[in-house]
């Protein structure tokens, strides 16, 4: 069953991305990430982007590794080969890229050239209804990677609808944690 949208990928994305040059070091990349509250940078020294760095890769590629941030630069560790998508896919296309490749941001190009970025909570924002796709993958990746510990994921509550940054799954629905003390507490 398919559904209908109508929404495409410009009318959720954000067309006011921060950009940073591949020769940048890490350190500058994290300082722009806290300056302006995000979670990555577009990666480009031109108009079409080129990678992406996000705050699990320096994580995970600098720090874990007790490498100097300012002593690394950011082509060393950004993400390559980006998946990009074009602002006229419709919002429902978007949102299953992002469950399937297992990603939450993707750049919006039109010809090369990036227009924007498509976050989960873009789509969340946006269209709710789509919320389902992305907290379903979560759901999956749960069940395979940690059966036996719950792992909250962001979403809208199954209970009272609210949009949460975190859930936790109690009976097989995600839930807030107000709504889940209230289940706990029956």
């Amino acid at each position: 069953m398919e559904m209908e949208t109508n929404v495409t990928v410009h009318d959720a994305m954000t067309s006011e991305v921060v950009t940073v040059d591949p020769k940048s070091s890490v350190a500058e990349a994290a300082y722009l990430m806290n300056k302006y509250k995000v979670g990555s940078l577009i990666v480009k020294s031109n108009a079409e982007p080129e990678g992406i760095i996000t705050e699990s890769d320096i994580i995970a590629k600098v720090v874990s590794k007790d490498i100097k941030a300012s002593k690394i630069t950011i082509d060393q560790v950004m993400t390559k080969n980006l998946i990009k998508i074009d602002p006229g896919c419709e919002l429902n296309e978007a949102a299953r890229l992002m469950a399937k490749m297992n990603i939450r941001r993707l750049p919006v190009v039109i010809n090369s050239i990036l227009v924007g970025i498509l976050t989960s909570m873009d789509v969340m924002m946006v269209s709710p209804e789509l919320t389902e796709i992305l907290v379903e993958n979560a759901r999956m990746e749960n069940t395979m990677e940690y059966s036996s510990e719950e792992r909250p994921v962001p979403g809208v509550c199954e209970i009272c609808g609210n949009f949460m940054e975190y859930l936790d799954e109690v009976d097989g629905k995600f839930v807030c944690e107000e709504c889940k003390e209230e289940i706990e507490g029956e």
